[in-house]
This record gives structure tokens, C-alpha cells and sequence, in this order.
């Protein structure tokens, strides 16, 4: 790869600013890196690709772990560059190619507003196109014109081949258009962002596999691909379907949850597409136990807890799932920070109410809102500002369990992770 000796050396600045920061303790220098060498060669993420992106994944929710699973499904062709962490943005992209091994393939994880421009810079081999909710509306764009933006995207990149969720109506509005693509029933478990048709307005119509409009017609395409998830019994199966039917077990993942197994399914079609061996891609993607801390058991403070994050209601919708059953007290933190976003309204449209039946701990700088929220839920809850504090007063069924649920907004969860004491125990 011949890249410009302008990038060459914005990159080393990069570097010298990353290891300063990480000196300094002010982070892990990923985002200062890229920043530095942005600043010096702005078209430094057009002069590392050059080839070499194999997929970039986009969503609302579920991007991180997607990238992983994907990453390391082809990591069986030889080394990937992709992000360690969610670093989503432009200086993330440049960090993960500039770091990443010489000449390696990358599987990028960006953000779904800076998408098009990325798209544009790194012309990736197929893009992964899953799912559009709304996030943090006082800092993101709401979701109709994100899919617009996408829309817009894929005419201007006739050659890129799309792989997108087909059970989702916005990102089939958005992804309509692309000359090659690749349907995927990978399910959509929160409708309530996508009741009505992004094309004329006309309230949608839904079964337990298709939707379609009655105003203009548009209706679910025809996936390709397939997955099947069936709980009964306290069992839960999980399959992939390919185009020619060949079925893959997806139940042994290690990360949990349906929405885990459809991004794998996603996944596998990138798989597929790039020419990777299938049941390999399953058994490596199986490997894969935390995801930048998600999942990771860490200690924090007095306590020993499962991390888990979310960040608008349809996360949650999903991750409150995957919580042990009542009466498993769990631990709840939502933050209200420029990260998190600054307004916590959203709380009333996570469906609380499952978690009826147990105590929650109520925290984070925003404990008493989600306190009013859980006590209109029905749901028992003691607020604590600091949980994890040795003279916290905290039930003893809290104290009893081995490992206890914590989940969190953005910000409280990274608190905990990098400053979780002992570091991540199981992961």
C-alpha cells in the first residue's frame, strides 16, 4: 500500500498524541489520535483504505457487537483491522486502519450519521445496514432524515453491495434503491419507530413475519437470508437460514440474547458474500464472550457484576430480556450526559414493567427520574447514588448474589468498565 507521506507522518503524530493521553490517563488515545492525524492530512481515511475495507456496519443498535462477531468470523483468512472499542466516528475509522496490521482487511463500526461520508472515503466491499430506532435526539438527527441521508448514500455508491435487515421498513426505505443487495430477515423486535410507512405516512400493517403499507404498496422484500428463533420451556433454539437453506446453529453463542443471534446472522451474510467458510465463521463467532466490555463480568467496588449497556428504548426493549428472572434484584444507572445524551424522556417508552417483581437499584445522576419511571411501572426500587461503595445501603439480597446485572447508559458504563477494580474477572 503507497500511502502519502503527509498521511505517513500525521499518522506518527497520531500516535505520539495516543500514548501521551493513555500517560496522562486520560483515555485509551484512540479518538485523539485520529483526531491529530485529521488534522494534519485530512484525506488520511481515503489514503489508508485504498482497498482494504471490507465491510462497515451501521445501526442504531447492535454495531459493536456486529463488527466484532464479523471481524472475528473473517479473522480466519489472517489478521483484521477493526476498532478494540466503539469508536465509531471518522477518527475511529482512521485509528483502526492506521494501527491494524499492514495491509490487512478491515471491518470498520461507524456511526450511522457518518456513514455516507465514510462510505465515500473507504468505498468498502458491502456495508451492513441493520436497524434504525431513535437515539439521543438532542444530539442525533431523527430517524426518517438518517435514513434519507442512508438513501442517498446507496445512489451515490452504485458499486458498494448492501446487506440490510429487511424486517425493519426505515432501513428498507433507505436501502431500496441499491443496485446489489442482500435481504436479510433478521427480525425487529421494537416497532415503535417504524409505525408508519417512511414513504407516504400511511400506518403500516404487521404479522409475525411481513409488513406492508395499504397507501403506496410497499411491503417487506424477499430476504435472501433467514433467522429463526424459537423459546419454549426455558430452551431457546437459534438458526440461520442461507439462500440455498443450509441451516446454521447459532444457539452456542456466548453472547446472549436474540438480538446477539441476529446480528450474527447478519454477519454470516457478509460471510457469505466476501467468501469466507460459513461453518467456520460460526464456530469463531461463537468465541466471542464480551464485546468492549458488554458482557464482561468486572468487580466494582463491593460488588461483582454482568456489565450490560443500552441506550434508547429499543436497546433496552432487548436488553431487559436477557436479565435473570424475578426475583433477581438487578442493578439500573442512567446517566443524562453529553454522551448519553442530555434528555432522559425516553425512560417512558422502555417497557419497565418487566422487571415487576424484583428490587431494582435505582442509579446514575438521573436515579430519580428512573425512580418516578419504575414506581409508575409497579416495579420496587431503591434509589442509591453510589451502589458500589463498601457502606452502600443496599438490600441483602443485592449482597447475596454472586454477580448481579448492572445496566447502564453510556457513560456510567464506561465509568465502571475502565475503572472497575481487579479489571474484567470473565470475559
Amino acid at each position: 500500500m503507497n500511502t502519502p507521506l503527509r498521511t505517513r507522518l500525521a499518522i506518527s503524530a497520531g500516535k505520539l498524541a495516543a500514548t501521551a493521553s493513555r500517560l496522562a490517563g486520560r483515555g485509551e488515545g484512540m479518538i485523539i489520535g485520529g483526531t491529530v492525524a485529521l488534522k494534519l492530512s485530512p484525506h488520511a481515511l481515503e489514503d489508508l483504505a485504498q482497498g482494504r475495507v471490507a465491510a462497515l456496519v451501521s445501526a442504531t443498535n447492535g454495531k459493536t457487537s456486529t463488527t466484532r462477531l464479523l471481524a472475528t468470523a473473517m479473522s480466519q483468512g489472517g489478521p483484521i483491522a477493526s476498532p478494540t472499542t466503539g469508536a465509531n466516528m471518522t477518527e475511529g475509522a482512521v485509528w483502526a486502519l492506521a494501527t491494524g496490521a499492514p495491509g490487512a482487511q478491515a471491518v470498520l463500526e461507524v456511526d450511522e450519521a457518518y456513514l455516507p461520508r465514510i462510505v465515500k472515503e473507504t468505498q468498502p466491499k458491502v456495508v451492513l445496514l441493520a436497524n434504525l430506532s431513535r437515539d439521543q435526539l438532542d444530539r442525533m438527527s431523527e430517524v426518517a432524515m438518517l435514513a434519507r441521508k442512508w438513501r442517498k448514500m446507496i445512489e451515490e455508491n452504485p458499486e458498494v453491495l448492501i446487506i440490510a435487515n429487511a424486517d425493519d421498513p426505515i432501513v428498507v426505505f433507505a436501502a431500496e434503491k441499491a443496485k446489489k443487495i442482500v435481504w436479510v430477515a433478521a427480525g425487529q423486535a421494537w416497532t415503535a419507530d417504524s409505525s408508519v410507512c417512511p414513504e407516504c405516512g400511511t400506518l403500516l400493517s404487521r404479522d409475525e413475519k411481513t409488513w406492508s403499507c395499504s397507501g403506496c404498496g410497499r411491503q417487506r422484500p424477499t430476504p435472501s437470508w433467514n433467522f429463526e428463533w424459537k423459546a419454549a420451556k426455558g430452551k431457546t433454539t437459534a438458526t440461520a437460514v442461507s439462500p440455498t437453506g443450509e441451516k446454521f446453529d447459532l444457539s452456542h453463542l456466548n453472547l446472549p440474547g436474540r438480538f446477539n443471534a441476529s446480528n450474527a446472522t447478519m454477519a454470516l451474510a457478509a460471510c457469505s458474500e466476501l467468501g469466507y467458510n460459513l461453518p467456520k465463521a460460526v464456530e469463531l463467532m461463537s468465541t466471542v464472550s464480551a464485546v468492549s466490555g458488554r458482557y464482561a463480568i468486572v468487580q466494582s467496588g463491593a460488588l461483582k457484576v454482568r456489565l450490560l449497556l443500552a441506550k434508547n428504548p429499543a436497546g433496552w426493549s432487548e436488553l431487559l430480556d436477557i436479565m435473570p428472572p424475578a426475583p433477581t434484584p438487578v442493578i439500573v444507572m442512567i446517566n443524562s450526559n453529553h454522551a448519553d445524551g442530555r434528555d432522559p424522556s425516553w425512560l417512558w417508552d422502555v417497557p419497565f414493567e418487566r422487571l415487576a417483581g424484583r428490587t431494582v437499584i435505582a442509579s446514575g445522576n438521573r436515579r430519580r427520574d428512573l425512580a418516578v419511571r419504575l414506581l409508575h411501572a409497579g416495579v420496587d426500587c431503591v434509589v442509591v447514588e453510589d451502589p458500589f461503595a463498601p457502606e452502600a445501603d443496599l438490600p441483602e439480597s443485592v449482597r447475596a448474589l454472586d454477580v448481579i446485572d448492572c445496566a447502564a447508559t453510556y457513560t456510567a458504563f464506561q465509568k465502571i468498565r475502565v475503572g472497575a477494580l481487579g479489571g474484567e474477572v470473565d470475559a
